[in-house]
């Protein structure tokens, strides 16, 4: 029986996995891997558990030379967006990678592919601006274009729905255009194309502790905190953690001095036996008079 659609099935409609033991139909295996690489994911893991398919795995259950196509260009993308030096060439539907290196004090960048020629911003990563800096540049096309030129999908997304500007965002790292719909839900957000996680208020990639520091940018919520309401946050901080630290070595200083005394006085008085308890005065005497005999030396 398939876990998946509770239907029995022969044994050789059940693929084996090199990654783990579980086994599905191969329909209901094929079905889950289009709609994942439909949704740009390359790291696929078993519907069952987390570990991830093989690429060759995927290539025989799917048995789709076209979307195995996409899938490899996903994964390539994916390994060229954690390079440093490599840029998108930004225009439509070329998605030509330049691997650039030392171009920060000359940063005019041209397209290689054939046909394209397109000439682009290694700072910025969009069209080359001459005698404009990338900021100068960047408001222009914000006041000139309310919503960018996207891929198809997005496209659709934004004229049969009216998604408005602040519903789609690029990734910080790949820029790629992400919609999210600004109904102050969770604002962590993690790309398809590059996994990169960021944050939906503030758009910067972002570890598991951002929205614990002084920010701004909530888990929820629609905007990030004002300067006021930062600035009475990191006062907080500066005030009570001293505060609560001296609070907390008042009253674990004082514990210790008195809970390891009686705590080992317990446990010599559990481990001595009566004998021994009268020989301690005397061997502590004899102690005494040894520790002053040494200390009282001419030697000293």
């Amino acid at each position: 029986e398939c876990p998946l659609c509770l239907l029995r099935h022969s044994k050789d409609r059940f693929p084996e996995i090199m990654t783990c033991h579980h086994r599905s139909c191969v329909d209901c295996l094929r079905q889950y891997l289009r709609i994942e690489i439909s949704e740009s994911r390359v790291n696929i893991s078993c519907p069952e558990c987390s570990e991830r398919f093989n690429p060759h795995d995927i290539r025989l259950i799917l048995n789709d030379d076209i979307l195995m196509e996409k899938y490899e260009e996903f994964m390539l993308r994916r390994w060229l967006v954690a390079d440093p030096d490599c840029r998108w060439c930004p225009a439509p539907d070329c998605g030509y990678a330049v691997i650039a290196f030392g171009c920060a004090s000359c940063p005019k960048l041209t397209c290689g592919r054939e046909g394209c020629g397109t000439e682009f911003c290694y700072h910025c990563k969009q069209i080359w601006h001459p005698n404009q800096t990338c900021d100068a540049a960047r408001q222009e096309r914000a006041q000139s274009l309310r919503l960018r030129t996207i891929r198809s999908s997005s496209i659709s997304y934004s004229q049969e729905s009216g998604a408005a500007a602040d519903d789609i965002k690029p990734c910080p790292r790949c820029a790629a255009y992400i919609i999210k719909m600004n109904d102050g839900s969770c604002n962590h957000m993690t790309c398809a194309v590059c996994g990169c996680e960021f944050c939906w208020l503030c758009m910067k990639e972002i570890s598991d502790l951002h929205y614990l520091s002084p920010s701004g940018c909530t888990f929820w919520g629609k905007k990030p905190w004002s300067r006021k309401k930062k600035i009475l946050w990191q006062l907080g901080t500066l005030v009570g953690a001293p505060v609560g630290i001296a609070l907390i070595a008042g009253i674990a200083i004082p514990a210790m001095i008195i809970g390891i005394p009686v705590y080992v006085g317990r446990k010599v008085k559990c481990a001595t036996t009566p004998d021994m308890l009268l020989g301690l005065p005397s061997a502590l005497y004899d102690l005494s008079n040894t520790m002053f005999s040494w200390l009282s030396s001419p030697a000293l």
